[in-house]
């Protein structure tokens, strides 16, 4: 008896861990949380508005960083010896490149205007037009004369995606005078 107890024991209790772990994954998810994590597209496509994005003299290339004060992740990417520090001190030597950064007071609270530079509030408007008021973070958007070039959400896309698509964009400037 004691054999066929152990023997259902042992089937049972993976079972009910697994039927447990369903429930977590299958619950309800917020809809803030939703809307806040997007379907990432995939690299290919990235890289491809990347390439075929023409960049001329008078052109700047902005990053606007989305960030918040108690994001860990956010926290990394700030400082000298981080990716924020790296970019600065890039965008020295290239000074067609700007950097934005654009801070909510919290991860659970919407962007507002006033956390926008003035430099930013046509970025500003058009999140709160599209209702995109809480993103994920850090989220890196590259823009060339308000149009955005690339997105990508996470501490890891910063050197992985971001700092190279900028870069690339740059080392294939167009230097003939920019038409406006």
């Amino acid at each position: 008896m004691r054999n066929a107890m152990s023997g259902t024991v042992k089937w049972l209790l993976p079972t009910l861990l697994v039927a447990l772990v369903m429930v977590f994954v299958s619950a309800s998810i917020p809809d803030e949380v939703q809307s806040a994590v997007q379907a990432p597209k995939s690299k290919d496509v990235r890289a491809a508005k990347v390439s075929h994005t023409t960049v001329t003299d008078g052109q700047v290339i902005e990053l606007v960083v989305h960030s918040a004060r108690d994001c860990k992740y956010c926290v990394r990417w700030k400082g000298p010896f981080a990716g924020e520090g790296h970019f600065k001190s890039w965008a020295r030597s290239h000074p067609g490149a700007q950097l934005f950064i654009v801070e909510r007071a919290s991860i659970a609270s919407n962007e507002a205007l006033e956390d926008y530079p003035r430099d930013l509030q046509w970025l500003a408007e058009q999140n709160q037009k599209d209702q995109r008021l809480r993103p994920g973070t850090p989220m890196f958007e590259v823009f060339v004369e308000r149009n955005l070039v690339l997105r990508s959400y996470g501490l890891d896309s910063w050197d992985d995606e971001v700092f190279p698509a900028i870069k690339d964009l740059d080392a294939r400037r167009s230097h003939r005078e920019a038409s406006r």
